[in-house]
C-alpha cells in the first residue's frame, strides 16, 4: 500500500534502521538520559574493558594528589612539633603558632592564597629560632607548596627563591 507521497506505508517488510548515538556518559548499569528521556543501552566490547580512576583534591588553588596533599599536612605537623619542643619564650611560641596556623589556611584552602597573607605569615616563621627557621625551610620545600606559590604570583616565587638562597647559605 503507498501512501500519498508515493512511500511504502508496510513497514513490517522494511529492515529497522540502526541508529548511531555518541554518548559522553554511560553508567555501569547501561542507564542513559538523552533528549531528556531515559532509557537502556546494551554495551558490546570487543575486549577487555577497565577502569581507572585518578583522584585528586584542589589545594591552594592547585589540583593535586591526596597522599602530596598528605605530606605537605605531614611537614605541616612537623613545624608544629618544632614549635612546641623548642624553647620558645610564651609570646614567641603563641606568636609561631598563629602565623603556622595561618600558613596552613592559606595552603589547604580550596581557593589560591592570598600572596600577602602567606608571605607575611610564613617570613614571620623563619624568624623565631635556628630549628624552626629549619623546618619552615622544609615545608617550603615541598613540591606542593612550590606549585601553590607559583599559582599566585610574582611575589611569592621571589619568596621561595629567596628562601632556597637562604638554604643554600646554610648548608656552606
Amino acid at each position: 500500500m503507498m501512501d500519498s507521497s508515493g512511500n511504502s506505508r508496510n513497514h513490517k517488510l522494511s529492515k529497522p534502521a540502526h541508529i548511531n548515538i555518541d554518548i559522553d556518559h554511560l553508567s555501569v548499569t547501561g542507564h542513559v538520559v538523552f533528549a531528556g528521556r531515559d532509557g537502556q543501552v546494551k554495551v558490546q566490547t570487543g575486549g577487555d574493558v577497565a577502569q581507572h580512576t585518578n583522584q585528586t583534591v584542589t589545594v591552594g588553588g592547585v589540583e593535586t594528589t591526596p597522599q602530596e596533599f598528605d605530606m605537605m599536612l605531614q611537614c605541616i605537623r612537623n613545624v608544629e612539633d618544632t614549635i612546641q619542643k623548642d624553647n620558645l619564650k610564651a609570646e614567641n611560641q603563641e606568636a609561631a603558632m598563629h602565623d603556622l596556623q595561618t600558613v596552613e589556611a592559606q595552603l589547604t584552602s580550596s581557593k589560591k592564597p592570598n600572596p600577602r597573607i602567606l608571605m607575611r605569615a610564613a617570613k614571620s616563621l623563619l624568624r623565631f629560632s635556628p630549628a624552626l627557621t629549619a623546618a619552615a625551610l622544609t615545608l617550603f620545600d615541598q613540591p606542593l607548596v612550590g606549585a601553590i606559590l607559583a599559582s599566585v604570583g610574582e611575589v611569592a616565587i621571589n619568596f621561595q627563591e629567596a628562601l632556597s638562597g637562604q638554604r643554600a647559605a646554610k648548608k656552606i
